[in-house]
């Protein structure tokens, strides 16, 4: 795992231009770091991106130094936008639908479905071979990204010193994916809980520890309260589309307001919107061999999160855990859950 350490912002500065090894403060919201007093808390603002409303208080903060990097995944919550305020950042996106990604729920994080592929120190570049639509964009500092809901990503700061603010806003598929969610964890926790401790760790993330120390009741009452909105979602939804058929010029409006053109988007300068760049299976073999030779052979130790196989030893219980949580086993459980409760 990876270790913590105390700095103050100089101190992680100057350990970052030296490049002694790579360290990200990351994930952080504002609110938790800065007063409401503060000058940056005061400037963040998502209005030019349509979201008068969101200000600091939705905001997380990431500083990182050259290496510093989030595993690819892919977020079952919300999109993301992200500004880069400093330095330049690497994303290699994936449509949801890539194959060969190697899906899995070990190491455990709500919301977060990780790749096993390493993108930063892979042992076998072969794996890659079969990866097919890639984008590659590379942020400096005042640009921004959206990803799209469900899309695969694999981020990198690649100066010295990186910071970027972003925020995850909500999507119409997220009352569903609670749900998903809120199951999965009771089978998580439920196995961590007859686990040795140790090897319960093993199975989640830092910030998912005490995942195992959650009663059962607790869990279902967040089960039952997703449950409950998802339910009511649809049912709002089947009344609108009740109403709508009773109009048939409503609904041909109401289609054409929710449709968004994004070739009109894009051709119009003045957004200044452009599509992620593909790029080829060899381009992005490339990319990883320059990680392999900036970082794996400059003689420093790779921490186990970093190593492919880190959790064989739980091969078992990892393939437990991955088969239940397939979407398409997820998805029937649903179905069967909700047809018993509707």
């Amino acid at each position: 795992m990876c270790s913590e350490k105390l700095l103050t912002f100089k101190e992680f500065i100057g350990k970052a231009e030296a490049s002694e090894e790579w360290m990200y403060f990351d994930y952080k919201y504002l609110q938790q770091w800065f007063n409401a007093d503060n000058e940056l808390i005061k400037e963040v603002s998502w209005k030019k991106f349509g979201h008068p409303d969101k200000n600091a208080s939705h905001s997380t903060l990431w500083v990182g130094s050259k290496g510093s990097h989030t595993p690819a995944h892919q977020d079952t919550y919300g999109y993301n936008i992200i500004t880069q305020l400093y330095g330049r950042k690497r994303w290699i996106l994936f449509p949801p639908e890539t194959g060969n990604l190697k899906p899995t729920r070990v190491p455990y994080e709500e919301s977060s479905v990780y790749s096993e592929l390493n993108f930063y120190c892979p042992s076998n570049l072969d794996s890659f071979n079969g990866l097919t639509g890639a984008r590659l964009v590379e942020l400096s500092a005042g640009d921004a990204l959206i990803v799209p809901s469900g899309w695969w990503h694999y981020v990198q700061n690649i100066d010295n010193m990186n910071i970027a603010l972003n925020i995850w806003l909500p999507h119409e598929k997220d009352t569903s994916n609670q749900v998903s969610e809120a199951l999965i964890k009771i089978l998580v926790a439920q196995l961590c809980k007859d686990l040795p401790q140790e090897t319960a760790k093993l199975l989640v993330n830092p910030n998912e520890d005490d995942i195992s120390e959650t009663p059962l009741a607790v869990l279902f009452l967040q089960l039952d309260t997703v449950v409950k909105t998802y339910l009511d979602s649809k049912r709002k939804l089947r009344r609108v589309k009740r109403q709508r058929t009773c109009d048939v010029d409503s609904e041909a409006v109401t289609q054409a307001e929710e449709e968004i053109d994004i070739k009109k988007l894009l051709d119009n300068k003045e957004n200044k919107l452009e599509l992620a760049a593909m790029i080829s299976t060899n381009d992005l073999i490339d990319l990883l061999k320059e990680n392999l030779t900036n970082f794996a052979n400059d003689g420093k130790q790779i921490d186990d999160d970093e190593l492919e196989g880190a959790t064989d030893k739980l091969h078992l219980t990892k393939a437990v855990i991955d088969a239940f949580c397939q979407s398409n086993v997820i998805d029937l459980v649903k179905q069967n859950l909700f047809a018993r409760l509707s």
